[in-house]
């Protein structure tokens, strides 16, 4: 692993006298693994920047992902859309759990596609394809926002039936998708942000909720061969809840069928390792 050192100067000016301070880097210590960092376009960022003029477009792609002119980004994250037609890949209800999926592929998925692609040439590996929620027709609440769970979940029942693995199966034809546009999705998480309800995409889920569905995902992936792919979870709002949604999958031994557990920053930064032997 690329180790980065860095020497900072600090100054401080009190009365116009400055103060340098030193900072020694022991490169023998091991504190972190940092597999990279990323960007994101969802919600049609990538269609625009796709839009953009030739010239700057090259330039905005030089600044994200050139290891010598720009940030040397590694790590893409997209979003899986939930919505209706141009944004879901099954923009209507197939009638029933085991009714047939009339999925809907444009090539572009908003863009990010292209995204992918671009990021690809520029040596990026890591494609991480996350669903911020299931279809409406496949929650509790009917909508593809304001929350609402998955239904068949652990306590959620609906009368249109256990929609688990036709989300399951909905999940891993957008990874086909992928595959067939020559884009390698690494990482598939079938969550975000299940402790936040919004407006917007979003759907909630405890940790016994997302237990009684990762096992339908793995095993999906598996049927289709493509047990390479890496299940996340759950990319909750803050560390503090994600330490306890892992702590309960982690005894619902779902370590097993997972290979990272995610989290953001939003409600609570990282201050202590997550307990669980994955990333």
């Amino acid at each position: 692993m690329p180790t980065f050192i860095s020497v900072v100067a600090v100054a401080v000016n009190a009365g116009l006298a400055l103060a340098q301070t030193s900072v020694t880097v022991n490169v023998g210590s091991t504190l972190q693994q940092i597999d990279g960092f990323g960007v994101s376009q969802a919600f049609g960022r990538a269609n625009e920047f796709k839009a953009l003029a030739s010239t700057p477009r090259t330039k905005g792609l030089d600044y994200l992902f050139s290891t010598t002119t720009g940030a040397g980004l590694t790590i893409i994250r997209n979003r899986i859309g939930s919505g209706g037609s141009g944004d879901s890949i099954l923009p209507n209800s197939p009638g029933s759990p085991s009714g047939t999926p009339s999925y809907v592929w444009d090539g572009s998925d908003s863009g990010q596609v292209w995204f992918s692609q671009s990021a690809m040439s520029y040596g990026v590996k890591t494609i991480y394809a996350d669903a911020w929620s299931a279809p409406g027709f496949m929650k509790t609440n009917g909508n593809q926002g304001n929350g609402g769970w998955l239904c068949g979940v652990t306590g959620k029942t609906c009368s249109s039936g256990d929609w688990r693995q036709a989300y399951a199966n909905f999940l891993v034809q957008y990874v086909k998708y992928y595959q067939q546009a020559g884009i390698p999705v690494t990482h598939l998480g079938f969550l975000n942000e299940p402790d936040w309800v919004t407006s917007y995409s979003s759907m909630q889920s405890d940790a016994s909720q997302a237990a009684s569905f990762i096992p339908t995902l793995y095993n999906t992936l598996k049927s289709n061969g493509l047990s390479s792919v890496k299940i996340t979870c759950c990319d909750a709002t803050g560390w503090p809840n994600q330490k306890t949604l892992t702590s309960g999958l982690v005894s619902a031994g779902m370590e097993q069928y997972l290979g990272v557990f995610t989290s953001h920053m939003y409600s609570g930064d990282p201050n202590s390792p997550l307990s669980t032997k994955l990333k």
